[in-house]
Order: structure tokens, then C-alpha cells, then sequence
């Protein structure tokens, strides 16, 4: 009787643990990648509805998002109002929070990913990006201009939770006998550090942490061109000298920064055509040995085996926009604005060791339940020893399991391009190397902002939004 309860007990965490969060969104990714935006908005809906609580917030960041590409701009605006919910009860209003950050960092004994999904930094900022955007397309000044401030505050802060999550895992891991880092500094030449070699590869010395250049770009050009006061203008200038120095050789930045430092005496209607393609950076799982080095020499603790998320870069995506007024042969090609590869990547390396004090805290746990487990049982007829000893590892074997939840409908890289308002006030867009052409109409006496969405190169292109000032 005992062997069968036992044996129910382990199969009952068992699939806990092998049903994961790729299992449950499988429908829903699939929809998103062939560009089925209907399914894909039911099964997201559906998901942020009815899927475990602990990850509503990453389903309805999906769902927003998708809600917003299909052109449902209010219940965009409803499923993003959500997330700011779940986000305050995190953080709140200047850090002061219903939960402690120390909570997110205690071990646990199942997967990384029973653990509520409180979303990442540059999740955060894109969320206010789309929730301003989502309020200039419906000509809510108010509330857009509160997100563009919000955009701003969502980096100060992260930088302030970044810090004091990485002083909290030094601190478990020394009560634990591991010196953090120390074991990553030694690790430089071990397979363990693979993945932040080849990701420090994709990020500039100089790159300022945790910036996204499109968030801060729309926050200058609200300003510049909605502006109506001499502190708006200058808020533009401030912002647009800071997005210099990132593309210190981009004329069109460095135009709009020369126009804000005039206060509007001589801004005049463009357009602005912002193009987001493809599909940002993955999280697959890569186990790992971890290295004695970790351990100081008065630990008991050998070795270790964790998982680990690495990022795979997806690389089927249209790579340009060509940008005409209809009708005539001269045309503009996008530049780099966002790269979402390099925006994860950065955020990837400084949250790495924060991740590892998780993996390392939580086979700890595991190692000392397995033995707790078999220690009870010693007593007992072979039959239930081997039952216990069997099931306990095979839960830890499939609970050792890396979080590799993200935001998947963000795209690879957020490109833009400026040009003088078409004379004859239609535009031409071709995705290069393809046969996507699209026309649009923009406003002759207005500053167009006009957001085309590709997911990949099979799928056809969308205008999510066109924004106008003033």
C-alpha cells in the first residue's frame, strides 16, 4: 500500500513538472508564427483566462500585444491595463510593493517556472511603449503622456531591483557556502560561461543598460513634435542628445535633435514610419555541471548538476522596408533602431547570476529532500527503498528545469525611417527581397507616425498604427 501511494504521490509531481509552458502555448505560438492573428488572439485570450495563475501575466502581455496587431486597439488597451495591475502588486508605486523582491529569489522545490512570472525589464518598457501607442491612436493624450513618463520610470526602477536582487542572491548563496562570484570569475574557461562570452559578443562596451532606443524615441517625438511648451521641447532636446550618443551617425536624429533646440520655431509635418519585423530572441534550456569552484572549502557540497536558459536568435525575418511616395522611384530604406537581440542579450548577462542563485537554491533543496526522502525509508523492505529512491530522483531529474518564459510576440528589431509628407499624401512600402507592397494615406498637414508590423518573411505585412500630431 505504501509502494502504490508513493508511486501516485511521485507520478502527480511527475507531470506537474513535465507540463511546462511551451505545452500549453504550443497552439497559441503556432497561430502567432504562420500569422493566423484571429486564432491567435482567441488562444491568448483564452490562456490569460483560464491558464495557471502564476503565468496570467505573461499571457496577457501576449494578449495585448496581439489585440493591438489585429487592429482591436481597446481591448489592447484593457489586457496592458492588466499587467500594470500585476506589475504594482511586484513593485508598486516607487518600488514600495505587496511583495518583498527577496520572495521571487527563495528556493523551491518543483521548476523555475512555478514560480509567478513577474515579467522582464525590457518587457516593461515595451508595455508602456504600446499602451502610449495605444492611447495616441485613440486621441487619449492624457493617459499616453502618463505612459511615456512611465516609460522612462520602468528603466530608473529596474535598475534599482537589478541591484538589490543581485545583492539578495550573494547573500543566500554565501549562507549556503557558495561564492558566487568567485565560481563565475574561475568558470571563464568552463563550458558554463559559453553562453555570456557569446552574448557580451552582441552588446557595444558603451551601450547604456537597459535603454530600448525605440521607447525612448517615441517619448522624444511626442514631445518634439506634440509639444506645447518650452519644458516639453526641452524634454525632447534632453532625450534626443541621449539617443545621439547611441546612433551618434543616424541624420534623422540628429535633425530632430537640431529642431527640438529651436522650441518648435521651425518643426514641420513628416512622417515617420516605424517598422517592427520578426521575433525576438527564444530561452531554451542547457543543462550544466556546476563547477566545485563555486563552493568554498568548507562546504559539503561537491558538485551540483543545474539547467539553465540560453537565448536562440531567430533569424527568418524581412530585413528592410522601402519607403516611397506612390508613384514615384525614389525611395528610403529604414535604419536600425531597436535590436531587440542586443536589448535581450545585455539584459540576459546581468540577470545571469540572479538566475544561477535560483538553479544553485533550488538543487540544493532538491539534494537535501532526496536524501531526507531515502534517509525515512531505510528501515523499510527493499521494495519501498527502491520505490523512493527511484521516484525522488526522477522528480528531481524532472524538475531540474530552467524559467524559459518570455514575451515571444515582441519583435526582433524596431527599424524607421523619416521623410517629407508625399506630395500627392500616399505612401508606398515594400518589404525588401519581397513582394509585400502596401499603400498608405497620411495626413498632409499633420506628423504622421505610421507602425508596419512583419512577423516573418512568409507573412504578409500589417499597419497596426497611424498616429498623428499635433
Amino acid at each position: 500500500m505504501k509502494f502504490l501511494k508513493l508511486s501516485s504521490f511521485f507520478l502527480v509531481l511527475l507531470v506537474g513538472c513535465v507540463n511546462t509552458h511551451y505545452d500549453r502555448s504550443e497552439n497559441f505560438l503556432f497561430s502567432w508564427k504562420i500569422g493566423d492573428l484571429e486564432n491567435a488572439a482567441l488562444e491568448a485570450e483564452h490562456l490569460a483566462q483560464n491558464g495557471p495563475k502564476r503565468d496570467r501575466l505573461l499571457y496577457q502581455l501576449e494578449e495585448g500585444s496581439i489585440k493591438r496587431i489585429k487592429g482591436d486597439i481597446f481591448g489592447s488597451i484593457k489586457s496592458f491595463a492588466e499587467v500594470a495591475k500585476e506589475y504594482d502588486r511586484w513593485f508598486g508605486i516607487h518600488l514600495k510593493s505587496e511583495m518583498k523582491i527577496s520572495e521571487e529569489l527563495v528556493s523551491t522545490l518543483g521548476s523555475a517556472e512555478w514560480k509567478p512570472y513577474k515579467s522582464r525589464v525590457y518587457e516593461r518598457v515595451m508595455m508602456r511603449f504600446y499602451q502610449a501607442i495605444n492611447y495616441l491612436q485613440t486621441g487619449d493624450q492624457g493617459r499616453a503622456r502618463a505612459e511615456i513618463f512611465k516609460i522612462r520610470q520602468a528603466v530608473d526602477d529596474s535598475k534599482q531591483i537589478w541591484k538589490r536582487e543581485l545583492e539578495i542572491s550573494r547573500e543566500q548563496m554565501a549562507k549556503k557556502g557558495v561564492d558566487l562570484d568567485k565560481g563565475i570569475e574561475k568558470s571563464q574557461k568552463d563550458n558554463f560561461q559559453d553562453e555570456l562570452i557569446r552574448l557580451r559578443t552582441k552588446v557595444p562596451k558603451n551601450y547604456p543598460v537597459f535603454v530600448n532606443p525605440a521607447a525612448t524615441y517615441l517619448e522624444a517625438l511626442y514631445f518634439l513634435h506634440g509639444g506645447s511648451s518650452n519644458d516639453d521641447y526641452e524634454k525632447a532636446e534632453f532625450t534626443l542628445r541621449q539617443l545621439s550618443s547611441v546612433y551618434p551617425d543616424n541624420k534623422w536624429i540628429l535633425e530632430d535633435y537640431q529642431l527640438a533646440r529651436t522650441y518648435g520655431r521651425v518643426i514641420k509635418p513628416v512622417t515617420y514610419v516605424f517598422f517592427e519585423t520578426g521575433r525576438s530572441p527564444v530561452r531554451l534550456e542547457k543543462r550544466f555541471d556546476l563547477p566545485i569552484m563555486f563552493f568554498k572549502s568548507t562546504s559539503r557540497i561537491p558538485y551540483l548538476g543545474l539547467a539553465m536558459p540560453s537565448l536562440r536568435f531567430n533569424e527568418q525575418y524581412i530585413q528592410d522596408l522601402m519607403v516611397s511616395e506612390k508613384g514615384t522611384n525614389s525611395f528610403v530604406q529604414t535604419k536600425m533602431l531597436a535590436d531587440f537581440d542586443l536589448i535581450v542579450s545585455q539584459e540576459f548577462e546581468k540577470f545571469y547570476p540572479i538566475e544561477l542563485t535560483r538553479a544553485i537554491s533550488s538543487a540544493i533543496l532538491k539534494g537535501s529532500m532526496q536524501y531526507l526522502a531515502t534517509n525515512a525509508v531505510r528501515s523499510e523492505d527493499q521494495a519501498l527503498r527502491t520505490a523512493v529512491g527511484v521516484g525522488a530522483g526522477m522528480l528531481s531529474q524532472a524538475s531540474t528545469r530552467a524559467d524559459l518564459r518570455s514575451w515571444s510576440t515582441l519583435p526582433k528589431q524596431i527599424r524607421f525611417c523619416k521623410l517629407q509628407n508625399p506630395s500627392n499624401n500616399k505612401l508606398t512600402i515594400q518589404g525588401v527581397g519581397t513582394n509585400y507592397v502596401e499603400e498608405f494615406n497620411v495626413k498632409p498637414d499633420k506628423t504622421n507616425i505610421l507602425i508596419v508590423r512583419s512577423i516573418s518573411s512568409h507573412v504578409k505585412l500589417n499597419m497596426v498604427n497611424h498616429i498623428t500630431f499635433p
